[in-house]
């Protein structure tokens, strides 16, 4: 008896010890989580930049993480923070309006029991609402494992290699994609979909304010590529 008694006393500093552990770790990753999502505040820059083109900025918009689709939305833990969209500005520009935003996500691997790591992804998007529904298109690159890709001769083959496309409406696509277009692709490293009402380019990297407007610069000249009768049929 006495030695069931030792083994219950055991039992019980083990779960007790165990209890303080994981309360320890809880605490410790929700600190890390704090961490992860705290607001920096608004960014000077853009707010200088906006007040001198007449646009609205905010540093953080409460529904554009989820407006997208294809956009890192998805929470993989209970413990990993939410998507985020930081630096978010709308105004008008080459006679559209327009968003912009730094997509921030997350995602929790664990290392060792009880030891993590988050991994944090951040993306530019700018988006153009053209007013009405186009059918979905998104042109992403493929990995390119050598800087010789752009010595390869722009054929129809050679874009197939270089990206991924998927559509509801191959006809679209097909339009969309005529030779002067697909160069232009194979000279960039943004994806571009039609998503909705919105075209919509994302690049990885922050948003910088001094990258705003040579983004919404290369997001026109894709959409001057577009043919017009596609524009306006839809």
């Amino acid at each position: 008896m006495l030695a069931d008694i030792g083994v219950v006393h055991i039992l019980a500093a083990a779960v007790l010890a165990y209890g303080l552990y994981a309360a320890v770790v809880a605490t410790t990753t929700g600190v890390k989580m704090r961490r992860l999502v705290r607001e920096s505040g608004p960014d000077a820059a853009y707010a200088a930049l906006c007040a001198s083109r007449g646009w609205t900025y905010t540093s953080k918009g409460e529904s554009a993480p989820t407006r997208f689709q294809l956009m890192p939305t998805e929470v993989d833990s209970a413990l990993t923070p939410g998507p985020q969209a930081i630096d978010v500005v709308t105004g008008t520009h080459a006679g559209l309006p327009f968003l912009s935003y730094e997509h921030r996500s997350w995602s929790r691997e664990r290392m060792i029991q009880g030891l993590y790591c988050y991994r944090s992804e951040r993306v530019h998007l700018v988006g153009f609402d053209l007013g009405h529904l186009h059918p979905w298109l998104h042109l992403r690159p493929k990995p390119r494992p050598t800087g010789l890709w752009r010595l390869v001769s722009r054929s129809e083959d050679s874009f197939e290699r270089a990206y991924f496309v998927e559509t509801t409406r191959k006809a679209f696509a097909t339009a969309v994609l005529h030779e002067e277009m697909r160069d232009h692709l194979l000279r960039n490293v943004a994806r571009y979909q039609f998503d909705g009402t919105w075209l919509v380019m994302v690049v990885d990297g922050p948003a910088r304010p001094e990258e705003l407007e040579p983004r919404l610069a290369d997001l026109t000249a894709f959409l001057d590529l577009v043919p017009d009768h596609l524009l306006n049929r839809y």
